[in-house]
């Protein structure tokens, strides 16, 4: 896969693109936008372009070799030995850096140690690159650590920092950074792609897949999508019988059912506004939406949406599970249930 394989992202590759062919290479890079929609692939392969030895790439800023080149013509060519190695994570002038440990973080030993191979010369290629995914997740001590190296940068060393939350990384380490967003593909695009890559999948099917995924071709990919979102309706049937079984295994199960609950809320006050099925995201289960929808009015909707939101945003800290699934069930209950129980 080469930069000119990205789908949906453009923009993104354009400016990337743009860099070499100016050979102005900023020395950290944020790549912004939701997760699963194409970050880190992105990464990954502007990692080949810089140090690809092939005729299409043709090594650092062969497509720029003539003044005012086309910054089109700059890409990997994915066939030489340097970018099978990065494709492979194998490549010694290539590091990929992600949350480790039960915390989910990213520790200063991490980060000292990476900052220890930077600082050499490139051993193969001509860039050293270190992909840093989630790196929203550096503790405090490897946040204040990395940002001493984004002071004083390592020549021809580059930092692509990948977050859905960019937000939580420290101002300082942001404001040293160039920000390149990524937004979702839109639905007829993925729609299209999906259609191309999965077998046995028709229109309408491709369709659900993409608005599902909310844009996020990773996801779409996933092929327990389907049964995630099955499964979180019943968990939220369980919250409003005030049945326990459906209690979370860990805090990643948490935070998928509370995302997956904002889609149900969605279609719940959809119906209740317009009552139109082509206007809801799962209209293969337009009965469960309506049956509850049938029971609720929309201002409570919208409360409870905006409360399991809040909620949502308050597991980083790492919230006891067996509370949030109560309480959360009384919020639901309290919400979504009949008139004559939410008047109590």
């Amino acid at each position: 896969m080469a930069l000119k394989d990205i789908i949906g992202h453009e923009k993104a590759v354009k400016i990337l693109k743009g860099f070499i062919s100016r050979e102005r290479i900023p020395h950290a890079l944020l790549f912004a936008g939701d997760d699963g929609i194409g970050k880190r692939l992105t990464a990954l392969n502007f990692a080949k372009t810089l140090n690809c030895d092939g005729k299409d790439g043709g090594g650092l800023f062969a497509g720029a070799e003539a003044e005012g080149a086309d910054s089109e013509q700059t890409d990997c060519c994915d066939a030489c030995p340097t970018c099978h190695k990065i494709e492979k994570n194998s490549h010694p002038d290539f590091f990929d850096l992600s949350p480790e440990g039960d915390g989910g973080q990213i520790t200063v030993s991490v980060i000292r140690q990476l900052e220890e191979s930077m600082a050499y010369k490139a051993f193969e290629g001509k860039w050293k690159v270190a992909v840093i995914d989630h790196a929203d997740r550096l503790n405090q001590s490897a946040a204040n650590a990395f940002l001493q190296t984004l002071e004083e940068p390592f020549e021809n060393s580059i930092f692509i920092l990948i977050s859905s939350r960019p937000e939580l990384i420290l101002d300082t380490i942001r404001s040293r950074c160039q920000r390149i967003s990524f937004s979702p593909l839109p639905a007829e695009i993925m729609s299209s792609f999906l259609m191309g890559e999965i077998d046995d999948i028709d229109r309408n099917q491709s369709l659900l897949l993409s608005l599902l995924s909310g844009g996020r071709l990773g996801y779409a990919l996933n092929e327990d999508l389907l049964l995630q979102r099955d499964r979180s309706f019943e968990v939220l049937e369980q919250m409003l019988m005030a049945d326990e079984s459906g209690l979370w295994q860990d805090k990643a199960e948490m935070e998928e059912w509370f995302d997956w609950a904002q889609l149900w809320l969605r279609d719940i006050a959809v119906e209740k506004a317009t009552g139109r099925r082509d206007f809801l995201i799962n209209r293969d289960r337009e009965k469960d939406i309506t049956r509850i929808a049938e029971r609720t009015v929309l201002p409570d909707v919208l409360k409870l949406a905006r409360e399991l939101y809040n909620i949502r945003s308050r597991l980083q800290f790492n919230l006891n599970k067996q509370l949030t699934f109560n309480y959360s069930s009384l919020l639901i209950r309290k919400r979504l249930g009949r008139s004559d129980v939410r008047e109590q």
